[in-house]
């Protein structure tokens, strides 16, 4: 089953069309369906479980895999070693394939899901609020917080072709530098505390965000740990000057003060001020957040 998102950035009806020709020319038997609204995916694979499917294919950016995540996640018709997850990236960030190396290149893309390597791998799971109610959601690769929350905010008052660009998240990253302020977090994790002033929080499932920055380059997804990045109180010339840190892995060797870095299989965060969180690429409701492993929980393959 393919769960189409229409509205992703880099998608266009021709990609669908090209993805059916690789399907029938391989003798595999199929369905498709394309998302309304958001939130239309998590329901709509619950459902498709309900009638026998067990391998779904997000077409569509990082927040539409994370989507048919949560489905798998919040039903309970089947284990979840029953399902099998597999993506072809058409959004803004794509870093969920990234992680894997999935190829570039449509027909190699499909082949790998048709007939590649199953993997299993960790997920996480963030406990927020919404409208004074706990909530839960799943998450494959991330979760930020403060101005790591701001820029995908920034990013989805772009347009579906604007979001599509290489370089959409570097933009928003720089446009939202100049009006950003630090908010006051304590982060809780095993091992410690950090109490504040806080740019940034990356918590890493995975090691991509943004379209290929490395905030937790050391992020392994089936460890049991999540790679954790908290960007304290520093200021604006630091995160230009550390820009092509980011983007090559070496964040870590920055001889920065204020910027931590730690490994931990759970942590909370608190702030006194209302906060945003973001996870996949998505924006999700308020604090105090806890956020958890959950072991071996998914199956993918690409």
């Amino acid at each position: 089953m393919f769960i189409i998102n229409p509205a992703a950035g880099g998608y266009t009806d021709s990609v669908w069309q090209d993805v059916a020709v690789v399907m029938d020319r391989n003798n595999q038997e199929f369905a498709f369906y394309k998302t309304t609204c958001a939130g239309d995916a998590v329901k709509m694979v619950q459902n498709f479980i309900t009638e026998g499917y067990r391998h779904f294919v997000a077409i569509g950016g990082d927040g539409t895999v994370s989507e048919v995540l949560n489905g798998f996640m919040l039903q309970n018709v089947v284990d979840y070693d029953e399902l099998l997850l597999s993506a072809v990236s058409y959004g803004t960030g794509n870093d969920c394939v990234r992680y894997y190396g999935q190829s570039p290149v449509l027909e190699e893309a499909l082949q790998g899901i048709i007939s590649g390597t199953i993997y299993t791998q960790d997920v996480g799971l963030v406990h927020y609020y919404q409208d004074g109610e706990h909530r839960r959601k799943y998450f494959i690769n991330s979760a930020g917080f403060g101005f790591d929350a701001q820029i995908i905010k920034a990013t989805k008052s772009m347009t579906a072709k604007e979001r599509g660009h290489k370089l959409t998240y570097l933009y928003s990253l720089l446009k939202c530098l100049l009006s950003s302020k630090k908010i006051p977090f304590t982060v809780c994790y095993e091992g410690g505390c950090i109490s504040e002033n806080v740019l940034s929080i990356s918590v890493g499932n995975g090691k991509y965000t943004g379209g290929g920055m490395m905030q937790t380059p050391d992020a392994v997804n089936n460890d049991g740990f999540f790679d954790v990045a908290v960007f304290g109180d520093i200021s604006k010339f630091t995160v230009i000057k550390n820009v092509n840190r980011l983007y090559n892995g070496s964040i870590k060797q920055a001889k920065e003060s204020n910027m931590y870095h730690f490994r931990t299989s759970e942590l909370t965060i608190e702030a006194p001020v209302e906060t945003i969180c973001e996870i996949d690429g998505e924006l999700i409701g308020t604090g105090p957040y806890k956020i958890e492993i959950v072991r071996n929980a998914l199956k993918v393959k690409l």
